[in-house]
């Protein structure tokens, strides 16, 4: 009796104890997933305790990941990269594996949070394929070419790249051209891209205009020199020999040059002295020459404004912002434009637009609602902030803003189809049909698209967004340029030595050829057979234009001539004809196209000449021309190539083709 007394209140003071230590210990709380309903593509789920009335302890979450989960809110670029640097620190040490984690953890992280692209990050990935590449390591090239398209779809260099890169490793013939078709189909899906080739273009063919039709007027100024010089000698018959005579045509040539004006002067003069001389096709050429030199100061303000608007962060986020989504840097390029611009309603609706694609919805109904103060009309902006209160179900707000918008666009066929979609979700179903009923009205064709989109599963009930179309855009982006004092950058532009030379030129030519030195008609000629310079006092009786008296004798009417006389005349013939071809010949080397000029075919002269200008000033001016910013290119051979094989063909038709036209 008395041990189990004993046993009694041991018993129950373990009872107590473990009582005790069972309360001394925390309680395991039940664990919440908890998402933020503004981010549901962008926020990773986390555990939180459950509230109660006491103090709690954070509870700890049930499985811990490798890698800490990418935070709400956080700078997207520096996530990116400090992802690149763990990618290359791990691909340095070998963990390949790991690796290629941090890689799709990174293209993972762009997509949750609406990047289209990340250039720095694809820049990072196309310079170590192009080291890889220089140093033989083609299967390094090859997988970061690709990563650098994965992280830039709209860097053709990386496609360009890789071809390079199969063709020279793998001699795969079949990939390279697919890549290279893959890179030429970026290139010019990109409206960016299209652009600033588009004003290299521009600059390289008006060059190549200007230059190859100045050299052709300039080699038929000199081919009628001499008739010039014969038609001062006329005039002044008493004072001056034939030698004086050239010697005084010649000084008057090179009068532009002694009052040292600029070189353009030299030929505008010459274009209006020689108009008179000039051959039925060869005027117009000498028209185009001076055409092209008044354009020229108004063409190099239209490069400089292509310019401008090529390396300007705002205008390139807005050029950039016709492909859908946005890279990574628009973000802060059109955040300075609003802030630069308050009062474009622009700015702000894209930025709302890009915090819409991302998942960031407060921020995306702040820039709505910026721009709705900007301009309260804007209907764009009230059916984009409308669907955002659809998808948070404050429909009754939402159906407010979507009669605002019908009201004030009445022909705008999206706000009624979102109206309906809106009402489908609150089960207001004759509403919603008749909502319907008005958009097909307005616009069947995009309603019926819209729902056909749905029915395939691609867009589902998600309200259609509106947005700015690619001409608006493509304005607003130009127009970034326009300085306040552009009136006086076209005055500065008109006032150019070659604007001004080309305008006076073709005055002159057009309202007094030959300046009052030249005769305006009856000018004198050469001669096709000997090129001797002769006029109507010399050529008495003949209706060839283009031979000499004697030579219509001698070759056309073949009468008979004293035997000295005939041997004479054929021999300056002769002579004449065998200086004439190898002149040709050998300025054809460096200019071909010249000799067809001086033969006769002056169009098909030019435009050689032209080519040539064109395929050397390119190669001149490739390392400066326009480019992107953000690319960095590889050093590629084959626009080198390309030019290259352009040059030759120009130069073998230039040298190989028939100079003369045919004559009877």
């Amino acid at each position: 009796m008395s041990r189990s007394a004993a046993r009694g209140p041991a018993s129950g003071l373990v009872v107590l104890l473990l009582a005790l230590g069972v309360s001394a210990a925390p309680a395991q709380e039940p664990e919440v997933i908890v998402l933020d309903p503004n981010r549901p593509l962008i926020q990773n789920p986390g555990t939180v305790p459950a509230p109660s009335g006491g103090t709690t302890s954070a509870a700890e979450p049930t499985t811990l990941p490798v890698e800490p989960p990418l935070r709400e809110g956080v700078n997207a670029r520096e996530v990116l990269a400090d992802l690149w640097f763990k990618q290359r620190a791990l691909a340095v040490r070998g963990d390949a594996a790991e690796a290629a984690r941090q890689v799709e953890m990174a293209l993972e992280f762009m997509k949750r949070e609406g990047l289209r692209g990340a250039p720095e990050i694809a820049g990072a990935f196309l310079a170590e394929a192009r080291r890889c590449l220089d140093d033989g390591n083609y299967r390094g090239a090859q997988e970061n070419f690709r990563l650098a398209s994965r992280f830039d779809p709209a860097l053709a260099a990386a496609h360009f790249g890789l071809a390079a890169a199969l063709l020279r490793g793998d001699r795969d013939l079949s990939g390279a051209l697919g890549e290279l078709w893959i890179g030429l189909k970026v290139r010019m899906s990109d409206a960016g891209s299209v652009y600033q080739q588009a004003g290299n273009g521009f600059l390289v063919v008006y060059l190549a205009l200007t230059f190859g039709v100045a050299a052709a007027l300039f080699l038929i100024c000199l081919h009628r020199a001499p008739a010039f010089s014969h038609d001062m000698m006329e005039r002044f018959q008493n004072a001056l020999s034939e030698e004086s005579s050239r010697l005084v045509g010649w000084a008057l040539m090179t009068v532009p040059i002694l009052v040292t004006a600029p070189l353009v002067w030299l030929l505008a003069a010459w274009a209006a002295l020689f108009y008179p001389y000039f051959r039925r096709p060869e005027r117009p050429i000498a028209l185009l020459a001076l055409v092209l030199l008044l354009g020229a100061g108004p063409a190099g303000c239209v490069v400089d404004r292509i310019a401008g608007t090529v390396v300007d962060p705002g205008a390139r986020a807005l050029i950039r912002s016709l492909r859908g989504g946005y890279d990574l840097q628009d973000e802060q390029a059109l955040h300075a434009q609003a802030e630069r611009h308050r009062d474009d309603p622009m700015f702000p609706f894209l930025l709302a637009s890009m915090h819409r694609v991302a998942g960031r919805f407060d921020e995306a109904m702040t820039m709505y609602r910026r721009v709705l103060e900007l301009d309260p009309r804007h209907v764009r902006a009230m059916v984009n902030l409308a669907n955002l209160h659809a998808l948070r179900q404050e429909f009754a707000i939402a159906q407010n803003l979507y009669k605002k918008a019908s009201d004030l666009d009445p022909t705008l066929a999206i706000a009624r189809y979102d109206s309906h979609l809106a009402h489908l979700e609150a089960f207001h179903l004759e509403s919603a049909d008749q909502e319907l009923k008005a958009a097909r009205r307005i616009d069947d064709a995009l309603v019926t698209s819209l729902l056909a989109e749905g029915r395939e599963g691609r867009v589902g009930r998600v309200p259609a967004d509106v947005g700015y179309t690619r001409g608006e855009i493509w304005k607003r982006a130009l127009s970034l340029r326009l300085q306040e004092d552009s009136r006086s950058a076209w005055r500065r532009s008109l006032s150019a030595p070659a604007t001004l030379a080309g305008g006076a030129g073709l005055l002159f030519a057009l309202v007094l050829p030959g300046l009052g030195i030249a005769p305006r008609t009856a000018s004198a000629r050469r001669c096709r057979r000997c090129g001797r310079a002769f006029c109507r006092r010399c050529q008495v009786g003949t209706k060839d234009p283009d031979h000499c008296s004697q030579c219509v004798h001698l070759y056309i009417l073949r009468d008979g001539l004293a035997p000295n006389v005939k041997s004479k005349k054929m021999e300056e013939v002769v002579q004449y004809r065998r200086h004439v071809w190898i002149s040709r010949r050998l300025l054809s080397l460096p200019l071909p196209g010249s000799g067809h000029v001086l033969g006769g075919r002056p169009w098909l002269g030019s435009l050689i000449l032209v080519c040539w200008c064109g395929a050397w000033i390119a190669l001149l001016l490739r390392g400066q021309l326009l480019v992107a910013p953000e690319g960095i290119t590889t050093a590629d051979l084959g626009p080198v190539m390309t030019l290259g094989a352009l040059a030759l063909g120009v130069w073998l038709v230039g040298n190989l083709s028939t100079h003369e036209a045919e004559r009877e």
